[in-house]
């Protein structure tokens, strides 16, 4: 009965497996609200400061998605505990500390609006698709700003929240790797 399902349920919840994870995504035609919690781990080193503004996330301000959804296209909706301005802006500044970065209170401001994230889904594999629109500003303006674009594919059944954060890593790796950008914060 109900209580049995329960239990089973409860059981799900405290091991949760990579299959178990992307069932929940890929098969339910409900919404799922997945925790999420980044960890930096990028190898690079970078030194410069630039503190991290508020991020925006285009999807959600048109209306294509709600403001914890990444879009994707098998049933279900891959749904977040946290708006995904919020979760990819911390895990940038996360990033950006632990290689060297000073982020504390900067005349320099790093923002950025999230034109697409996206988990195509449909099939045997998943391709992800971020891409970011990031702005370095001071009191004179507009000192940086470039779109840095980030896809990759994985197979279905590997663990969607280690997929989730290699993909915004490998973003974020894209703009530290930009030498304008490092320039501009030095």
């Amino acid at each position: 009965g109900v209580s049995q399902h329960n239990g089973v349920h409860m059981y799900l919840q405290k091991k949760l497996t990579a299959i178990v994870m992307v069932s929940a995504i890929a098969l339910s035609g409900c919404a799922t609200t997945l925790p999420v919690n980044y960890s930096p781990s990028s190898t690079m080193t970078v030194s410069g400061a630039v503190a991290i503004a508020p991020f925006t996330y285009l999807p959600a301000t048109t209306g294509k998605v709600k403001p914890n959804q990444i879009r994707n296209t098998a049933l279900g909706s891959a749904m977040f505990d946290q708006n995904i301005n919020v979760l990819v802006r911390d895990a940038v500044f996360k990033e950006l500390r632990f290689v060297g970065v000073n982020v504390k209170d900067q005349d320099k401001k790093l923002s950025g609006e999230i034109q697409e994230f996206l988990m195509d889904d449909l099939g045997y594999s998943v391709d992800w698709t971020l891409r970011v629109k990031y702005v370095v500003t001071d009191q004179s303006g507009i000192k940086y700003e470039a779109v840095k674009g980030t896809k990759r594919n994985t197979n279905k059944f590997v663990n969607i929240f280690g997929s989730l954060n290699e993909t915004i890593k490998l973003n974020v790796e894209a703009l530290l790797k930009d030498p304008v950008f490092v320039q501009t914060i030095q």
